[in-house]
């Protein structure tokens, strides 16, 4: 039975250890500092103002193009590939530039499936003419002419289901009219663009629902960007993004509003568009980019900049309580001129004065402690 009580005396030790490392590892929100301590840091006291402030959104999002600038190359016919180019992703081809070239069977029996239709065709208006005269004459039965008539019929829509089929896959039907059968076919670009990927070797066998080559083009570039629904009625057409990457700044404006929220992630795409055609050329494509959305002047609290200890994109405040002690108090930033900061404090405000220079120097002190 002792050893049982001692067990458990142990394990309650234990855990009130781990709160105790628990409690200590948080950063403090409240700390006392000496009126020294204050004089060098330089604070300065007052009351937090409402002002009209330009609110911004922050936001992520990527750099992207439409479908309309994406092409997945495929052949509708199956073949070998006879022949390429050095396509390594990032090279600039041109719309109608060849990628390849391929040879099938099946493309040999097509056309000569189409010349051998062409030359029965002859045959059968000729029959058919005949049949014609007989019926006029009333020396030939009806039966045949009707038949006559049925495979012309057929053959005209076979030839012409053939050669739809031909041009499609890029045959020189003035060519192939004269006799001259092609083996080979060609893969040309839809589009300009660069390469993204490329799927092709000498003598590999495709089908119809391969990808030869993906081209991704560099017309209409925007940027897609996500955000939450508590955001999305403040959000117009027209407002004005200012976005960044890679050191790269730009501006855009809002195009598209998505009219649907990700019910996983509570977020809803906003489509912009560059507003300058030389920015638009130094963004890649797949590039993330953090940016904030212009949503017009809101009348909400503000701070000096000195009085706000930005961390990253929001920050503290702080707040001298009747005790004369500092307590830091999270905030979201909404927006900001040269001299103030619109904020949302993310918890209840204590009675007191708010520190409205020297913010800087109390989150040094906070960040030690």
């Amino acid at each position: 039975m002792n050893k049982y009580i001692i067990l458990l005396i142990a394990v309650i030790a234990a855990s009130c250890g781990k709160k105790e490392t628990a409690e200590e590892a948080q950063a403090p929100s409240v700390i006392q500092l000496s009126a020294d301590q204050k004089q060098r840091a330089g604070i300065v006291l007052g009351q937090l103002e409402q002002r009209e402030i330009s609110e911004r959104i922050s936001c992520t999002g990527l750099v992207d193009v439409p479908p309309i600038s994406q092409a997945s190359v495929s052949i509708p016919i199956s073949g070998y590939v006879k022949s390429t180019f050095e396509l390594l992703p990032g090279k600039q081809v041109a719309k109608g530039q060849i990628l390849a070239t391929l040879t099938s069977l099946d493309f040999i029996q097509m056309q000569q499936e189409y010349l051998q239709a062409q030359s029965q065709m002859s045959l059968l208006v000729s029959e058919r003419s005949r049949q014609q005269v007989l019926q006029a004459e009333e020396v030939g039965s009806k039966k045949k002419f009707q038949q006559s008539e049925a495979d012309l019929g057929n053959l005209q829509a076979l030839t012409k289901s053939l050669a739809l089929k031909l041009e499609i896959l890029g045959c020189d039907m003035k060519s192939l009219a004269q006799g001259n059968i092609s083996s080979t076919l060609v893969v040309r670009s839809p589009i300009d663009g660069y390469i993204d990927e490329q799927f092709l070797a000498i003598g590999k066998f495709v089908s119809p629902t391969d990808v030869l080559v993906k081209i991704v083009g560099v017309a209409h570039k925007h940027i897609e960007l996500k955000v939450f629904e508590r955001d999305l009625a403040k959000i117009k057409l027209g407002q004005v993004i200012e976005f960044s990457g890679n050191g790269m700044t730009a501006k855009a404006k809002v195009f598209l509003v998505g009219k649907q929220v990700d019910l996983t992630t509570r977020l809803t795409p906003i489509h912009g568009h560059f507003v300058s055609e030389a920015a638009e050329a130094n963004f890649t494509i797949g590039q993330f980019v953090n940016a904030e959305i212009q949503v017009g002047a809101q009348r909400m609290l503000t701070i000096p900049q000195a009085g706000l200890a930005r961390v990253g994109k929001g920050g503290f405040i702080y707040v001298e309580l009747a005790n004369g002690s500092m307590k830091q108090i999270p905030v979201e930033v909404r927006g900001a001129t040269q001299e103030y900061v619109g904020i949302i404090p993310k918890q209840a405000l204590p009675a007191g004065q708010v520190v409205l220079q020297g913010a800087s120097a109390l989150e040094a002190i906070f960040a030690k402690d």
